[in-house]
């Protein structure tokens, strides 16, 4: 069970209140019903028999909003299997986009548009400064995770992108590697690229955001990182901890009161652990503001990666299959939630569907069992 599911169900219908100060987003609502509702019998449910025991049990269904705490582990461990599987056999690199602090309030007015500026103004950056034929003259291939959480949950968007040493030679025949195996780009160029295509972009999709900045903004150096990463799978395992998860998860809570919630972190300048309490209050509205808008992507590709250039990734293995290092496929684990609580096996079928709105008997209850549909 999700402590802090947990927590953010019991503080959420006085946050669902309309009378409440300070009202909701839409997609903030959203997600707080859905954790609310996740595993109860607002949702429904099905009804297990073992097959090696003979024992019966209930399941409600989960939510599986990308906001709740309790979801997302599955689609977590698949879609790092995906993209560890298509690794290739390049040095890989970590590269990381931030903001001067001055322009994070704009991303809380327009997250949506803000947001597509980074992801589209930071694929550009570093493409505009790999195309130049003495730094490497080739079209990249990148991945690029959204994600809007500091240490402290404060708000704090920045972007990860993991991009191969190399890429493919614009006439799409041959694979051009890295300078330096532990070298991709120069950074200041691809910050000093960030910071005039967001400039213009900026200025010209929403003036009245941009009258809101300060000239300085644009006249002093951005900053962004980059940073090798070997093959790319431990890389993948840490992004992946962002892309079905928001802002904190479980065993970072070292709390959590009805009046205050406390957390662990590690500080970004000296590195060392420390703990952070913050009220109820607070520490729900800093969680809620890292809810994305209801239908943007937390996760976006570019260049040959990206999902309508699959001919260009097909050519770029092909070139590189001579030194391709063929993966066994991992033994799929079965399903958790097919696990037998009396007997422990993976033993679980489905005989019937528990209806939405009807509850679990209750021990030392009269409640009777559940309504359920045969499946």
């Amino acid at each position: 069970m999700s402590v802090l599911a947990t927590w953010l169900t019991r503080q959420a219908p006085a946050w669902l209140d309309p009378a409440r100060a300070g009202p909701l987003t839409p997609a903030q609502r959203r997600a707080l019903l859905a954790i609310s509702r996740c595993r109860t019998p607002e949702l429904g449910g099905h009804l297990y028999r073992c097959t090696d025991c003979t024992e019966t049990e209930f399941a409600y269904h989960s939510c599986h909003h990308r906001a709740c705490p309790r979801c997302g582990g599955s689609r977590t461990a698949e879609w790092t299997q995906r993209q560890t599987d298509r690794l290739l056999p390049v040095p890989y690199f970590m590269v990381t986009f931030t903001v001067p602090e001055q322009l994070r309030p704009l991303f809380a007015v327009r997250p949506t548009l803000l947001h597509d500026l980074l992801f589209t103004q930071a694929a550009a950056a570093l493409q505009s400064v790999a195309d130049r034929p003495r730094l490497l003259g080739a079209v990249l291939g990148m991945i690029a995770v959204l994600h809007t959480c500091g240490r402290q949950m404060q708000h704090h968007p920045h972007l990860h992108f993991i991009i191969p040493g190399g890429g493919l030679s614009p006439d799409g025949t041959r694979w051009v590697p890295s300078r330096q195996p532990d070298w991709l780009l120069p950074m200041k160029a691809v910050a000093a690229a960030f910071r005039r295509g967001f400039d213009d972009a900026l200025r010209a999709q929403a003036p009245e955001l941009y009258t809101q900045v300060s000239d300085a903004v644009w006249r002093t150096p951005w900053w962004v990182h980059s940073q090798h990463a070997g093959s790319g799978e431990a890389v993948v395992r840490y992004m992946a901890c962002y892309v079905f998860r928001t802002a904190i998860s479980d065993h970072r809570l070292v709390s959590a009161e009805a009046d205050a919630v406390t957390f662990s972190y590690t500080d970004s300048k000296s590195h060392r652990p420390g703990t952070c309490r913050l009220s109820a209050d607070e520490f729900m509205r800093r969680f809620l503001q890292h809810v994305l808008p209801a239908g943007q992507h937390r996760v976006r590709y570019f260049g040959w990666m990206h999902p309508g250039a699959r001919a260009r990734r097909c050519v770029v293995e092909t070139l590189l299959s001579a030194v391709i290092v063929v993966r066994t496929p991992a033994v799929k684990p079965p399903p958790w939630h097919l696990r037998c609580t009396h007997c422990g096996a993976f033993a679980l079928i489905s005989v019937g569907r528990i209806k939405r709105g009807s509850p679990l008997p209750v021990c030392g209850q009269a409640t009777g069992p559940p309504e359920v549909r045969c499946a």
